[in-house]
């Protein structure tokens, strides 16, 4: 029968194949592990982020009111922080996917101009090639270009 397990337990050789579940929580133990390790990066980027902005703010001392933006926007992304360090992935990943059910217009937009940032980022500088010019240049500035006479 299909839905029989009974001696499915040893393998050919007679060991048993109840150790692949223990390779299979290790390999998903140690993702979680880097996915942890990258979320506490990102809040690291996300946290010096906003330091970035608080420092642009405080150079703004003749005018109160453009460091109090600064800093308003500042204490936005330093919660922004919290609020991932905060978070599991699947609470990030609902919460995402829930905003992206509500706005998908604006959902699609933020997807775009992801994705040519990304292209700009990846696509090689490389040399550009000089554009040609289309000024005209008057007749009487170049030579007299003759061709040579034939003798017979």
């Amino acid at each position: 029968m299909l839905n029989d397990t009974n001696g499915l337990g040893a393998g050919p050789a007679g060991r048993d194949q109840g150790r692949g579940d223990g390779f299979a929580e290790r390999v998903l133990a140690q993702a979680h592990g880097y996915v942890e390790t990258r979320k506490a990066d990102a809040v690291r980027a996300v946290s010096d982020l906003a330091g970035a902005i608080r420092d642009t703010g405080a150079g703004f001392g003749p005018a109160p009111h453009l460091r109090g933006l600064f800093d308003s926007a500042a204490e936005g992304v330093d919660e922004f922080a919290d609020g991932l360090a905060r978070r599991s992935l699947g609470e990030i990943r609902d919460e995402v996917d829930a905003a992206v059910r509500r706005h998908p217009a604006l959902a699609f937009a933020a997807a775009a101009l992801a994705g040519y940032a990304l292209f700009r980022l990846v696509r090689a500088p490389g040399l550009r090639p000089i554009p040609r010019s289309r000024a005209l240049v008057p007749a009487a500035a170049t030579p007299d270009v003759r061709k040579p006479e034939r003798r017979p």
